[in-house]
């Protein structure tokens, strides 16, 4: 199952049971999220392998839907390039 399914049966499931006003908000929340860490991840430069902000790298580019797409040269040249030894 692909995300997008997956999330839409997830949210189907979901809104119904929240009151009108807090599913508008759960749902304008996450568009704010989503917008706020793909312009992050547009500016934010890759950390090198090992780094301890990897992890927070990768979230912010998962939440912000960059994946495959991301702008800045550092994450073309770490996908273009075999890892250096």
């Amino acid at each position: 199952m692909d995300p997008t399914t997956l999330l839409a049966s997830l949210l189907s499931y979901v809104l119904p049971m929240l009151p009108a006003k807090w599913a508008a908000d759960v749902a304008s929340l996450g568009i704010v999220l989503a917008g706020t860490c793909a312009i992050a991840a547009r500016h934010w430069p890759r950390p090198k392998d090992g780094s301890k902000w990897l992890w927070l790298y990768s979230l912010v580019n998962a939440i912000g839907q960059n994946a495959g797409h991301a702008a800045n040269a550092d994450d073309a040249a770490a996908k273009a390039s075999p890892p250096k030894t």
